[in-house]
């Protein structure tokens, strides 16, 4: 048998057994298929919680960021509580020398707690820190009831008078206006 007949006769054993069969490169090539496919699901997996992290990252720096805010303002808001009191005292100071007859020692004083008490008004006015002006009537949220007085003028809950002014810090009640309440 010469090569040409040898060729013809092996295409003919092919064709008679029908189908070709699957070789060993067949075989290689589905495994490699499914291994390609897991390996697909393990990235899209990867993928996926890496966004998740992601945005697990993106809401902490939010929340930190808001809590540094907060941080800020109650910081803020405790220095400014001290100078408050400075503020109140130096009015108190101010109230009784205007009280007094003056002599020229003391206007020169009075002008001095003048301009120191226009300064402080101006630092607080600077960090948006605002007088408490709802004084009509008596609010638990904004004043500190001190004292209760019966007042025929006034209705039960009117604020007769303010002892100590209160303040507000950026909305918020820094220090209740001290008053005295009509029964």
């Amino acid at each position: 048998m010469n090569t040409q007949e040898s060729t013809m006769h092996s295409m003919q054993d092919q064709t008679t057994q029908g189908a070709p069969q699957p070789t060993t490169n067949d075989a290689e090539l589905k495994k490699c298929q499914l291994h390609v496919q897991e390996l697909q699901k393990q990235a899209d997996e990867c993928k996926e919680k890496v966004l998740r992290v992601s945005a697990d990252f993106e809401n902490f720096r939010r929340r930190m960021d808001k809590e540094r805010a907060q941080w800020l303002q109650t910081a803020q808001g405790e220095v400014l509580d001290n100078v408050l009191d400075v503020v109140s005292d130096v009015e108190r100071a101010l109230t009784e020398l205007r009280k007094k007859e003056q002599m020229h020692d003391q206007a020169v004083w009075l002008s001095g707690f003048e301009l120191i008490q226009k300064s402080l008004h101006k630092l607080l006015q600077q960090y948006d820190v605002q007088e408490i002006t709802q004084i009509k009537t008596f609010d638990p949220q904004l004043h500190e009831a001190l004292l209760h007085v019966k007042s025929p003028e006034h209705q039960s809950g009117d604020v007769i008078s303010v002892m100590e002014k209160g303040f507000m810090f950026k909305g918020n009640v820094l220090r209740p206006a001290k008053v005295s309440v009509a029964e």
